[in-house]
């Protein structure tokens, strides 16, 4: 008997459920939960910053003014670490050092109290070249760690 009105309940809470459910999640997304203030999110504001390696190197020494932005990073939202190479051909130990020059970048920053969790890492050998890869200065250009750092202001 308790399985035979069982099933008609049952049948009936899904036919009310997802408009009862869809009520409440525009409710909950348009006021936020019960007892606590919505929160409103401003434009994203990027700050982005190359830094160079010597040849074969993986030692991360950003100069006096990057070294100042990079300080203000603790309060990013998230923050994109990208390291190149200047070949001309991807191979894989080109692979490893460009690996490496973004590892080292975020050590760089964990170090100075950026969470780990919102350091997202990223290499490619062989690409994204900024300047003529066939002089000294260009290749040297070339061989860095990008740095994006994006902060999302809160209201």
């Amino acid at each position: 008997m308790r399985k035979a009105l069982f099933l008609p309940l049952f049948l009936a809470s899904l036919a009310f459920a997802p408009g009862a459910m869809a009520a409440g999640a525009a409710g909950m997304l348009a006021t936020g939960p019960v007892g606590m203030s919505a929160v409103s999110y401003g434009e994203p504001v990027l700050t982005a910053v190359s830094v160079p390696f010597a040849d074969s190197s993986t030692t991360f020494r950003p100069d006096a003014s990057t070294a100042e932005l990079l300080a203000e990073a603790k309060g990013a939202t998230i923050i994109y670490v990208s390291g190149r190479t200047s070949t001309l051909r991807p191979s894989a130990a080109d692979e490893a050092l460009a690996l490496r020059r973004a590892l080292s970048a975020r050590q760089y920053l964990i170090a100075r109290g950026v969470s780990p969790l919102k350091i997202m890492v990223n290499f490619a050998s062989a690409s994204d070249f900024v300047a003529d890869n066939s002089t000294p200065e260009g290749r040297y250009q070339n061989q860095r760690v990008d740095i994006e750092v994006i902060y999302v202001p809160t209201y």
